[in-house]
């Protein structure tokens, strides 16, 4: 309940923000409406499936046969008379046609050897297995980015509001300063105070409003809305700190080495490595290409069929290179695989870490502080312009309330984001 009190008082606050931006095209939406149009949406991922999709065009051409060639060779288009006057004829090959005319043709088929179509296809389908999870990979990558913006626009949308309903009522104070200065009643270095404070706070809201501009900047490429858009959340969501506590670090580094994708991908590596071996070992064996070809009038028989096998004799080439390569392959890619499994482990061990001590601090927030500390500023208010309370105090106060206040939404940002970061580390949604 504490939890959830304290989301409220956050999230509530940036509702705020949706008066000021009415001239926009504001845009309200809570997480899950966001990660819908992000994955609907972002560019980054469309071109990457359309990686996937050239990974299945590569198995279709891998599948196909060799054409055939044919050849039409050696084709006399005229005889001479001198060509003729040994008395040799050539009769047409039906009707008029083809008299006195010699020519060749030939059809070739290759036919590989030692599988290698089949090597070949299986090489192309572990590259279709990695591009489909480089897709995973880039999906964990981005919504981990969209997920940390939401939470900090969150944060900088609470913290100016903050900023601008003190900086109404410090205005406030100096009118009122300043029309007692005017009656001779407040001297001038406590309304200059006051204006500075005023100027201070200003300064404040237009670095927070530029941090926010920035965070939109992020949101709207990733979710790929109009640039003249203003994102606004609506719904606050409770953050179950016992699913938290109750996590173990064994059981997330089992969940991330189990789910991450590029530990996956890592794996489809050596399994890639140990393809492209056996297909560049397979080419070791000549391939054959057989033909069939027919002669008119070229020898001692008008019409000559004949029959004919081509092959490379591998006396120099036995693509001992391409072999020596690919075997070193499998051992680099399973030195890689071990590195990518040690850093998962340490990023989990880190990210689990950041986020108990996160957590820690969540759980001494006081549900009731923050609204404690709007009533004792009002109260303070009141003192000093009853003059019970000197300009020092008030003012001491004032930045105090400034400070805890942002003290807060930083410790709700920062449990969140260690939550979003756990997530990026296991690859797997965490309750």
């Amino acid at each position: 309940m504490k939890a959830y009190i304290i989301a409220l008082i956050v999230f509530a606050s940036s509702l705020f923000c949706s008066l000021k931006t009415a001239a926009q095209d504001t845009l309200r939406i809570n997480q899950k409406e966001a990660e819908a149009l992000f994955l609907n949406n972002n560019l980054d991922l469309i071109a990457q499936k359309l990686t996937i999709q050239q990974a299945e065009a590569a198995i279709i051409q891998a599948r196909l046969w060799p054409n055939p060639e044919f050849s039409l060779d050696e084709v006399n288009l005229w005889t001479t008379r001198n060509q003729l006057s040994s008395g040799e004829t050539i009769p047409p090959l039906f009707g008029n046609f083809g008299k006195n005319r010699e020519f060749t043709a030939e059809l070739s088929q290759l036919i590989e050897t030692g599988g290698k179509r089949r090597k070949r296809i299986a090489l192309e389908s572990v590259s279709r297995d990695i591009a489909a999870e480089y897709f995973g990979e880039l999906i964990r990558e981005l919504k981990m980015q969209l997920r940390s913006s939401l939470h900090e626009l969150a944060f900088q949308q609470s913290y100016l509001n903050v900023l601008e309903t003190q900086s109404e009522a410090v205005g406030r104070l100096v009118g009122s300063y300043e029309h007692q200065y005017t009656l001779g009643n407040v001297n001038k270095p406590e309304l200059f105070r006051l204006r500075a404070l005023k100027l201070e706070l200003g300064q404040q809201m237009v670095e927070t409003q530029r941090e926010i501009n920035g965070l939109q900047k992020d949101l709207t490429i990733l979710l790929h809305t109009p640039a003249s858009g203003y994102l606004l959340l609506q719904t606050p969501e409770q953050i179950s700190t016992n699913a938290l506590a109750s996590l173990s670090l064994s059981n997330l580094t089992a969940t991330a080495a189990a789910n991450r994708p590029d530990g996956k991908i890592s794996i489809l590596q050596q399994t890639y490595s140990q393809k492209k071996y056996d297909y560049e070992y397979a080419q070791r064996k000549p391939d054959l290409n057989v033909s069939m070809n027919y002669d008119r009038g070229g020898n001692f028989l008008l019409n000559f069929f004949g029959f004919g096998l081509k092959f490379d004799v591998p006396v120099f080439n036995r693509n001992q290179g391409a072999i020596l390569e690919s075997k070193i392959g499998i051992d680099l890619a399973k030195v890689q695989a071990d590195q990518t499994s040690k850093r998962i482990e340490a990023e989990v061990a880190v990210a689990f870490r950041n986020l108990q001590k996160s957590l820690t601090a969540y759980q001494n927030l006081d549900a009731a502080y923050s609204e404690e500390l709007d009533q004792v500023l009002a109260a303070y208010t009141r003192y000093f312009v009853q003059r019970n309370v000197n300009l020092v105090e008030y003012l001491d106060f004032f930045d105090a309330y400034i400070a805890n206040k942002k003290t807060i939404f930083t410790t709700i940002n920062q449990l969140q984001q260690s939550k979003e970061e756990l997530i990026y580390a296991t690859g797997a949604e965490i309750q």
